[in-house]
């Protein structure tokens, strides 16, 4: 800089022969230092502000993000928490009653993760474009016989939609049943990332003796039982009864069980509850199901041999054979062996996780298959009494 300055003086003051054009050249290359150095002191000012001032910066940018996000998290827990208290999570509700007098059995309906009784039992609108999509005789027990109503019913259109076809429906075919729907909310979070908070949760077990108590509420226990369940709820009525099997004082809801219907049940867990994210933990409701674990193999074995003991109980089971959209993937939620308990009937769906408890009609098969369950056992049950 000095050295452009001293030119410049030069130039400008003792006037040296040289021409009009060198000296032209003399002063742009001295302009020209002079505005670099000047650009370059302020550059370098400001990389030094912001070297002293970034990690304040990064550090206030942070922690406005984790209160954001943590009054966010807050307000999920709220909305999840206005079924009560975070230790009475679940609910028992009677959708219909036909009267003490003319009540032979109870049905008992309890949805998976992140169900409910409208969202999980609503009328299916789904549509099916296979060649083929009637569903698959895996293993048949020769307890039930097929008849001619028994298919997916694809071709028939929806007339009267149903946000709950359990309490719509069966009343009118099943006319002597009271239909029950246990809930239970889940953790909106199924992968909660790290930085949120985790709330506390009840376990599977917990929860089974809540379902117990609600159920014996509504004295159920006193008729013969059917159960059906979609995905975890299927392990949830596996927990009822192994409980209610250790305990005398409800050891009646095991004798008088005589159905069950699962509709793609995990019952030796779930490849979805194997995927482990980067900063993000796995909620309690899907840690229960990940594949081969040792709670779940232990609910299972115990299970197995409460229905070796009490054969009276009829099992049916679906199996989904298509894949469901996850979010922009497709993935298999249950998978085939998972879905097999063992024993009863075993029948293969063409339909995805979501829609294999959505039934489009009366005449359809997920639906006609829990009619003649019931009327089946109906008529068993009386003419054992008879």
């Amino acid at each position: 800089m000095k050295t452009a300055q001293g030119i410049a003086y030069v130039i400008c003051y003792f006037k040296p022969n040289i021409t009009l054009y060198q000296k032209m050249l003399i002063l742009c290359w001295a302009k020209t230092k002079n505005m670099f150095f000047y650009e370059t002191v302020l550059m370098t000012s400001f990389l030094s502000w912001l070297i002293k001032y970034s990690r304040w910066l990064a550090r206030f940018a942070i922690e406005k993000c984790y209160i954001a996000l943590n009054t966010f998290d807050q307000k999920l827990n709220s909305i999840d928490s206005v079924d009560g208290p975070k230790r009475c999570e679940v609910k028992c509700e009677v959708l219909y009653d036909p009267g003490i007098e003319s009540t032979f059995m109870d049905v008992v309906f309890i949805h998976g993760l992140k169900g409910d009784k409208l969202k999980t039992w609503n009328q299916g609108v789904w549509k099916q474009v296979d060649q083929k999509p009637e569903p698959v005789v895996v293993r048949n027990t020769g307890l039930s016989t097929i008849n001619q109503f028994e298919r997916l019913a694809i071709d028939e259109e929806i007339k009267e939609f149903t946000n709950c076809w359990p309490r719509d429906w069966l009343p009118l075919d099943c006319p002597y049943v009271r239909v029950i729907a246990i809930s239970y909310s889940t953790d909106p979070y199924l992968w909660r990332p790290i930085w949120l908070s985790k709330p506390v949760r009840t376990t599977m077990n917990d929860r089974g003796l809540e379902m117990i108590s609600l159920l014996r509420n509504v004295q159920v226990g006193q008729h013969p039982i059917t159960w059906v369940g979609h995905s975890k709820g299927g392990l949830f009525i596996k927990q009822i009864l192994v409980h209610a099997n250790e305990n005398q004082q409800t050891h009646n809801i095991i004798t008088n069980t005589r159905g069950i219907l699962f509709y793609s049940v995990p019952h030796n867990g779930s490849p979805l509850a194997n995927i482990k994210l980067p900063l993000f933990k796995r909620s309690i409701e899907l840690q229960e199901l990940v594949n081969d674990s040792q709670d779940i193999q232990k609910l299972q074995k115990t299970f197995y041999e409460i229905m070796n003991i009490n054969r009276q109980i009829q099992v049916k089971s679906f199996i989904e054979t298509k894949l469901t959209l996850m979010k922009l993937i497709y993935l298999r939620i249950v998978s085939i062996q998972s879905a097999d308990p063992g024993f009863g009937d075993l029948y293969g769906v063409p339909l995805d996780h979501r829609n294999i408890c959505k039934p489009k009609n009366r005449n359809c098969f997920l639906y006609q298959e829990l009619v003649n369950m019931i009327q089946s056992l109906k008529q068993s049950t009386v003419e054992e009494t008879a």
